[in-house]
């Protein structure tokens, strides 16, 4: 299934290409993306091109840190119609919490939640399975602008910690510069941790009355969003595979469904949950082995595999490739 997102997320794209010295239009005919993205921001445009765009970038610039690099060109606008309901939250909790919630209305190319943590929320952030195994720009990129926003109530704010599942690039100073030191590469999830006192900072502009009333008809709009359901039970697979065992019982109770409930609603949509199960760590184990430094047996332990040996067998299976053919692959490129 193809998924969509606004042009507008291409907003800064040509101005930080031409700064690097390369050439936009040329980046984006290859990729498929627009060539004049904000001439209408509003027009839809393929994730999995996006993606592309941002790999493609960053290769042909010679810039790892494109993503990054992106982000303070790039403001909460990117969301469009969602931007109002943003900008009248009472606080940033709240404008994290919206979101969250929200997001599939922007996207179903990425997959955004929020978890409690030990001082404050933390912001999980990962791309559906359609899209491709490649993440680490885009992911950069989105950790940039939230960075960018938080640092618009606290302009001294850095995340007291960043997970990310790709490895480190050689250079961190841009990593340093956008999100400070506390970063943790090859990790389990990618996910930016803000804390109860930055959540607890009013929002310039906050109006309750109209968040209320916005946040009201994005919920019904929410709801009704095609392929909702699938997305939901593809979010709690990545976020339990690394941690629990999860199957369609501890799902639908996560969920708050029955069982019969989700498998009818994932059969709707053409899947089910053992499916699910499969893409999701088929995409899981292509990210780490292609772009993470674990090696086979850590990368086996974290998508519970007995042995690498069952992970050799199953990447066979579902790529026509074994782990260490990906991985040559990707140290020949």
């Amino acid at each position: 299934m193809v998924k969509w997102v606004r042009s507008g997320v291409m907003e800064g794209a040509p101005e930080l290409v031409g700064e690097l010295g390369g050439d936009y239009r040329a980046l984006a005919r290859e990729a498929g993306v627009p060539e004049t993205p904000m001439a209408n921001p509003d027009l839809p445009m393929r994730v999995d091109r996006f993606v592309a765009f941002m790999e493609l970038a960053a290769t042909r610039l010679g810039e790892p840190a494109f993503g990054l690099r992106l982000g303070p060109y790039q403001s909460l606008s990117l969301f469009g119609p969602m931007a109002p309901l943003l900008g009248s939250a009472a606080n940033v909790r709240s404008m994290i919490m919206d979101i969250a919630n929200f997001f599939p209305l922007h996207t179903q190319g990425t997959i955004v939640g929020v978890e409690p943590a030990d001082g404050g929320l933390l912001l999980t952030y990962e791309l559906s399975t359609e899209v491709g195994s490649q993440q680490r720009q885009v992911v950069e990129l989105g950790f940039s602008v939230i960075a960018r926003e938080m640092r618009r109530h606290d302009p001294m704010w850095k995340p007291d910690l960043v997970t990310m599942r790709h490895s480190p690039p050689e250079d961190l100073s841009w990593h340093y510069r956008m999100l400070g030191d506390r970063i943790m590469f090859n990790g389990d999830r990618n996910a930016l941790l803000i804390d109860q006192d930055l959540l607890a900072r009013p929002v310039a502009g906050a109006d309750p009355a109209v968040h209320g009333l916005l946040a009201a008809q994005y919920g019904t709009a929410a709801r009704s969003v095609e392929g909702l359901d699938v997305l939901q039970a593809e979010a709690l697979i990545r976020a339990m595979l690394p941690f629990a065992p999860i199957d369609l019982s501890i799902a639908a109770r996560l969920l708050r469904k029955s069982r019969r409930t989700l498998q009818r609603q994932l059969a709707a949509h053409g899947t089910s949950f053992a499916d699910l199960f499969v893409r999701v760590r088929a995409s899981l184990a292509l990210l780490y082995l292609r772009e993470s430094s674990l090696n086979v047996a850590e990368i086996a332990e974290i998508l519970q595999f007995s042995q690498t040996s069952a992970l050799s067998r199953f990447m066979t299976r579902t790529s026509g490739e074994c782990p260490r053919q990906i991985r040559k692959q990707r140290h020949a490129v």
